[in-house]
């Protein structure tokens, strides 16, 4: 019986033992969490032809797309008339503020105007954007794209199927350019 107790004293571990352990491992946590913080991205300014209505695409990384372009520390994105910006600019991934981020229906003489995101007290007949988030599609000429997609009008518009097309839909019926596509692949 003593030989089992003296084998327990030696096994038992002291409390001030466990409480090391636990910290290093709370710093060592800490530590590495550090290391994988998500980037912030830069603020974003995008410019809706006035009157458009149903599905905008930005497509990223295209070599021969439009080039980068800035106002003070923003992005802006001026899609055009097809509803299809096919850019140079990488996808802006990270976080940002809503603040951050700003529509705007852009006239034929360049006048600006607000527009609105969706959200639960949008009325149904307003004219609002849906923001869409990032993903992949191909091949298109060849290629898988980087594109994010938005939606525009009021509520019966955003989900009007004819108004809504996938981006193989949108580049064909928009006539895009298939040179824009050139070198991404």
């Amino acid at each position: 019986m003593t030989l089992q107790l003296v084998e327990y004293e030696i096994n038992k571990v002291p409390l001030y033992a466990h409480f090391f352990k636990t910290l290093i491992i709370g710093f060592m946590i800490t530590f590495l969490s550090s290391c994988t913080e998500v980037q912030k991205s830069e603020p974003t300014i995008y410019l809706i032809p006035e009157g458009y209505i149903g599905s905008l695409y930005i497509v990223f990384n295209a070599p021969n797309g439009e080039p980068p372009k800035y106002e003070g520390d923003s992005r802006v994105y001026d899609i055009p008339p097809s509803g299809v910006l096919v850019t140079q600019m990488d996808a802006n991934e990270g976080w940002s503020e809503s603040s951050e981020i700003k529509y705007f229906s852009v006239s034929q003489s360049g006048k600006r105007a607000p527009i609105s995101t969706v959200s639960e007290d949008t009325p149904d007949n307003t004219r609002a954007i849906y923001s869409g988030g990032l993903g992949e599609a191909g091949p298109i000429f060849g290629c898988t794209v980087i594109n994010k997609k938005f939606t525009i009008g009021t509520k019966s518009q955003r989900t009007d199927l004819h108004k809504l097309l996938t981006i193989f839909e949108a580049i064909k019926v928009k006539n895009i350019d298939k040179k824009l596509f050139e070198g991404m692949c």
